[in-house]
């Protein structure tokens, strides 16, 4: 397999965004018919995260030793991402009681790291995937008292610039990942949902995030692009002894592509750590990382049936 330039997939990608509003679906995210099966299960943007899986996707199993290890090993991963997401949140949450304006809004982004790494995974407690991480699309407007989670918060703190009526939001968002936490123990995560995860969180930024859609008070999405590679990148960790038995080329793909998306991110890092405001990017900023992700996640679709999963 032959990777494209950066600057050649660019080209296709604003093609594509030139024709989509015509129902256009070729060009730099192309994908096997399986791979879109695959990541159309999840949730749509208003009522979740938009990266969930499907029971389907958590059915796929395997037998080979290696891929069991890898998937053991990631389950532990998600598990340590589960308790460290905890912690960060109880961080952001007790500001946000404290009616600390500026520590909510400095802690906000980081709080939902653990989150983003392991979005898929914990998409499949769906009950809390909807009022954790909803956006305001599915409820009218911001007002509306169902509309729960991170981005309500986000609502206050970077739109309205308050913390005032904010806390009842911070409690039930502790309250909900403690929930998340407790289900998390007894969920089972087969082989096939930690290999389609992976294509499930560079694709959901390629296509819907990347337009500053989820953070869109607060301008953090390049905290959250971070993280879901970060995700990705676990994945591939995991399954790399098992990916390199039976495809070694795409294992380098994957791991060539996951660099080239942090090479794309690496000019809007901040030396204190995170970064820059999404507002801070051009429009053909975006459509240069847009054009990595997209190739990404073409070629980490094409791991659950390498692997066999499929």
């Amino acid at each position: 397999m032959v990777r494209r330039s950066l600057t050649t997939v660019a080209v296709a990608v604003l093609a594509v965004v030139a024709t989509e509003g015509c129902g256009g679906d070729d060009g730099a995210d192309v994908r096997s018919e399986d791979a879109a099966s695959q990541s159309d299960s999840g949730s749509g943007n208003g009522s979740g995260s938009g990266s969930g899986l499907s029971e389907e996707d958590n059915t796929g199993t395997s037998d080979d030793p290696d891929i069991l290890a890898g998937v053991e090993v990631y389950r532990q991963y998600v598990q340590g991402e589960v308790a460290s997401l905890q912690t960060a949140a109880t961080a952001f949450t007790d500001a946000v009681r404290a009616g600390d304006l500026a520590q909510a809004q400095q802690l906000y982004a980081p709080s939902r790291v653990s989150w983003e790494r392991i979005e898929p995974i914990a998409g499949l407690i769906e009950d809390i995937d909807v009022v954790v991480d909803a956006r305001v699309d599915d409820f009218g407007e911001e007002t509306n008292s169902e509309f729960t989670g991170w981005h309500k918060i986000e609502w206050y703190l970077f739109s309205r610039e308050t913390t005032e009526g904010a806390a009842e939001y911070a409690d039930q968002l502790d309250a909900d990942l403690a929930d998340l936490a407790t289900q998390m123990t007894d969920l089972e995560i087969a082989p096939s949902a930690v290999a389609i995860g992976a294509q499930e969180l560079v694709e959901e930024v390629s296509r819907g995030k990347i337009t500053g859609e989820e953070d869109r008070y607060s301008h953090t999405d390049l905290w959250d692009f971070a993280a879901n590679i970060e995700g990705a990148q676990a994945v591939i960790d995991s399954l790399e002894v098992a990916l390199e038995k039976f495809d070694a080329d795409l294992l380098a793909e994957v791991r060539a592509g996951i660099d080239e998306v942090f090479a794309g991110l690496e000019p809007y890092a901040l030396p204190e750590g995170g970064y820059v405001s999404y507002e801070e990017l051009t429009e053909d900023d975006k459509a240069l990382l847009q054009a990595a992700l997209a190739e990404l996640s073409e070629n980490l679709s094409q791991v659950p049936a390498a692997l066999g999963l499929s």
